[in-house]
């Protein structure tokens, strides 16, 4: 059987579940079931080219950045931890689409540059990825694209804000292979 869309709550949920509000419990719901699809497809993109949704994260941050970064600067535009960038370029260096250099002026840091090879393979990945955006939010007009952006917007910001007390980093954000 089908699954609807969009997934529905049953009408008694606020009954059942005392504090719960049904419209609420609907939205968190196919937001994560949208999240799981659009992951899905970009992660099977991003396979074929023998990478993952962070990996490609990271390249990206570099080749917008234009120069060379450190791991500390990559962590804060991905808004993850230093491990976490840790392992993800180990990973991009053993596939030969980062290479790690000396900083020019402190020795005890090393800066993080891409690879010709990585600048082809973005170049690939680009020419199917923005289509295949370009595909998922077509079923979507440009006014509600804006809207959608809009609203994912004060949530994010409403959540940003909720997670963390004054003085508190940003959320970390991860995106899933």
């Amino acid at each position: 059987m089908p699954v609807a869309v969009p997934l529905r709550v049953e009408e008694d949920h606020a009954r059942r579940y005392p504090g719960a509000d049904k419209l609420a419990t609907e939205c968190v719901v196919n937001l994560l079931r949208t999240q799981g699809l659009v992951t899905a497809e970009l992660a099977r993109l991003f396979r074929r080219h023998g990478l993952t949704g962070p990996g490609f994260n990271v390249l990206m941050i570099l080749e917008g950045a234009r120069q060379p970064l450190s791991p500390y600067e990559i962590g804060e535009r991905r808004l993850v931890t230093r491990g976490t960038v840790t392992g993800l370029l180990d990973t991009l260096e053993k596939q030969g689409l980062v290479r790690r250099i000396p900083h020019p002026d402190d020795r005890r840091m090393l800066l993080i540059e891409l690879t010709d090879e990585s600048l082809s393979l973005l170049e690939q990945v680009s020419d199917e990825l923005f289509p295949a955006q370009a595909e998922m939010m077509s079923v979507l007009p440009e006014r509600d694209k804006k809207s959608l952006v809009r609203l994912l917007g004060k949530l994010q910001s409403h959540l940003g804000a909720e997670s963390r007390g004054p003085g508190e980093p940003a959320l970390s954000v991860e995106i899933p292979t």
